[in-house]
């Protein structure tokens, strides 16, 4: 946790630094006194310009010289700084405009949500100071990309993948520590959730009010999947802290805020920096269109009562632009693909189950009941209750034992959804007032922004809840909403009732405060037993197969003066260890003269079957040298149950040492000019029923093989009884 602590001023310096003066100089001026929105809009350009100066140096920087150091990197901010302040120095001057902000105190609930909010990022900071990276995508990509920045002093040319936000924010705090180190590198990480959780307040405070921003920031921070994967490092809360803050101010300007065109630009800005973060947030151009098109039909196609909102998506476009598209214009200037998508076999793993319906359910069981035990007027009951009936009846067969939901399913979840539509809708346009029309409609947007995001991610990428994350707040928005109106603090002014309300929360608050605690592998007694003293042992959690042939490359490299090169196709977490050796993950060899000058090759499950599954093994000389001990020598392995390794010494030159053979051909026998037979080691040539007959040939290539080929072996056999008869085995 020093390490933490050490690169934790730095940090600071960052996100308050150098970020609230942007912040402050991009604002309006009354809305500087919404400390939230201010913190959350200085936490996300703060590291966007940080990550976009360390990009410039990297690429415009002097020839030959590692242009990522320290002193440079700081140079920068300060100067970006002053010239941030002294934009904002400019606007110092108080406006007449009383502030939009409620000025009531804060009521006991509101208190002890962010209390819990607070406990919950105390509890994820212990865990991501305590743990190193240990990941799959942060093995692979951010935490190695961190490291070998800093080692070299510059972005090599050979990297694509994904934009640089994260791994260069891990690169400045190892540089910030003085040398390579994962928990300074991850110091930035509670930053990221921290912007998180505000850009959630300021979504649900400037659409609706202060206390449906704090429901709604709330229930994210104690929302159990986040706090699971709050230690992790990769890039889903930070995409989800630059989408939700870009689509605040985005929806803060399309519902007509002023200044709407500043809003529009800050929101184009902060969908730049999510760009910037990870290529997925481009589905947040989808929603812009869907809601371009669903307003054009609202003003009838009239261009004219179109144009505003028109005019606030084309802002956005533009100013996007600057951060959002420079990592992919140089992948396509590098001969790199602009845009990597994940390979096809994980959108066959997509779940398409009713759980992925959860926060959408979530809302509508608070809405209704809201409606039928908060409401004076009361929708028909007969017909909500067999709407609900025909949803819950469409999700929950695939929530309570997982499948993919089925056609059934998906016809009573678009019956259920249909008669509550009808049902509600009646009752709304008899019953609801102005005010309550026009939460709904601001709700209706949201959940319009983060549609295309949600079926993208339900038919192609629900393999995993994580990826989700993006939407999440934009989903929680209705039941946030409903909660803050339904709970009324002078409901619960006796202390009776407080007391029954605070247990509820704190109970409902619990498994997301405390679940950063557990860990799959290591359980909850890693807390006061001794069983991960060190890095080393917790890098092991999940990883045990790998850091197998971790420690024999390093054993290698502490006794052998020649380079350690290693192929080991797929296995992409590899090169995090060695990130100066030469570590061969996307190359898969067939042939033995691919694997010429390399030390060790790594034969893998799943990672090397995924990276073969275009070669047939019979194609494939590598794959099948692996049972040629001469060639190719087992030294060491581990399988872990999820991960199988098996390390190779390599000796290829020895293929072409001619074999001794025990029963030597009788002669020159060439097969089809491209192979001379050399004999068999058939032992004995007595045979009985039952005899397990094991046999090598041996041969001595020539020549390529042309075509495909088979050997038919005769085996004679004499009879006292019977002439000579020929069978073939």
């Amino acid at each position: 946790m020093q390490s933490t602590l050490a690169a934790t001023p730095a940090f600071v310096w960052i996100f308050f630094g150098l970020g609230l003066p942007w912040a402050l100089a991009l604002l309006p001026r009354r809305d500087w006194r919404d400390r939230p929105l201010v913190l959350c809009v200085a936490f996300a350009f703060g590291p966007a310009l940080l990550t976009a100066w360390m990009f410039l140096l990297s690429a415009f920087g002097p020839p030959g010289q590692p242009a990522l150091q320290l002193e440079p990197v700081l140079g920068g901010t300060f100067a970006l700084a002053l010239a941030g302040a002294a934009l904002a120095f400019r606007k110092r001057r108080p406006v007449p405009e009383p502030s939009e902000r409620s000025s009531r105190p804060l009521a006991f609930d509101e208190k002890l949500l962010l209390l819990l909010t607070g406990a919950a990022l105390v509890v994820r900071w212990f865990g991501i100071a305590y743990w190193p990276f240990t990941a799959y995508d942060a093995l692979w990509v951010y935490g190695y990309e961190g490291r070998l920045y800093a080692l070299l002093g510059h972005i090599p040319d050979t990297i694509g993948y994904y934009p640089q936000f994260l791994p260069l924010l891990f690169t400045y705090g190892q540089l910030a520590a003085g040398g390579i180190d994962d928990h300074a590198a991850r110091a930035v990480i509670i930053f990221l959730h921290t912007g998180a959780i505000l850009a959630v307040y300021v979504l649900g405070s400037r659409l609706f009010n202060r206390r449906a921003g704090i429901f709604a920031a709330a229930i994210w921070a104690l929302y159990p999947h986040v706090g699971e994967w709050s230690r992790f490092g990769d890039l889903e809360i930070p995409v989800t802290f630059t989408f939700t803050a870009s689509a605040a101010f985005f929806l803060m300007a399309w519902l007509g805020q002023e200044p709407r065109r500043r809003y529009a630009l800050i929101a184009g800005l902060l969908f730049g920096v999510a760009m910037w973060t990870k290529p997925t947030a481009g589905a947040f151009v989808w929603g812009v269109l869907l809601l371009l098109a669903l307003d054009l039909v609202r003003v009838r196609f009239d261009l004219r009562g179109w144009w505003p909102r028109f005019e606030v998506a084309l802002i956005v476009g533009l100013a996007c632009l600057p951060l959002g598209a420079v990592w992919y214009l140089r992948n396509l200037l590098l001969g790199h693909p602009p845009l990597v998508l994940p390979p096809a076999f994980w959108q066959t793993m997509a779940q398409q189950s009713g759980s992925e319906f959860g926060w959408p359910l979530l809302g509508l069981l608070v809405l209704m009941g809201w409606l039928y035990f908060g409401s004076r007027e009361r929708p028909p009951v007969p017909a909500g209750v067999v709407g609900l009936g025909f949803v819950l009846l469409g999700l929950l067969p695939s929530i309570i034992q997982p499948h993919r939901m089925t056609p059934l399913e998906w016809l009573a979840l678009a019956t259920g959804a249909a008669i509550l539509s009808v049902t509600l809708g009646r009752y709304a346009r008899a019953r609801w007032s102005a005010g309550r029309w026009r939460a709904a409609s601001v709700i209706g947007w949201a959940l319009a922004l983060a549609f295309p995001y949600f079926i993208t991610w339900f038919f192609s990428y629900s393999y995993h809840y994580r990826l989700s994350f993006a939407i999440v707040p934009l989903m929680l928005l209705p039941t946030a909403v409903i909660l803050a109106h339904w709970i009324r603090p002078e409901a619960f002014a006796s202390g009776g009732k407080r007391a029954l309300l605070a247990l509820a929360i704190i109970a409902l608050s619990v498994p997301g405060i405390v679940i950063p605690l557990y860990d799959p592998y290591a359980g909850w007694d890693w807390l006061w037993s001794d069983k991960l003293p060190d890095d080393v042992a917790r890098y092991q959690s999940g990883n045990e197969a790998l850091m197998n042939v971790v420690a024999g490359l390093e054993v290698y490299l502490a006794n052998e003066d020649e380079p350690l090169v290693v192929v080991a196709p797929g296995v992409k977490r590899l090169p995090f260890f060695f990130p100066l050796e030469d570590i061969r993950t996307e190359v898969a060899p067939t042939r033995l003269e691919e694997l010429e000058g390399v030390v060790y090759f790594v034969d893998s499950a799943p990672e090397g079957v995924g990276a073969y599954e275009q070669t047939p093994v019979r194609e494939n000389q590598v794959i099948s040298a692996l049972r040629r001990s001469e060639v190719m020598r087992l030294a060491w392995g581990r399988d872990d149950g999820i991960f199988r390794y098996q390390v190779y010494e390599l000796y290829p030159e020895k293929r072409f040492e001619r074999p001794s053979v025990h029963a030597p051909a009788n002669g020159d026998v060439v097969f089809g000019e491209f192979a001379r037979f050399l004999g068999h080691d058939i032992g004995g040539r007595e045979f009985w029923l039952g005899r397990r007959l094991i046999m090598h040939l041996y041969w001595e290539v020539l020549a390529p093989v042309p075509e495909d080929y088979m050997i038919y072996i005769h085996l004679l056999l004499f009879h006292i009884s019977a002439p000579p008869r020929l069978k073939g085995i």
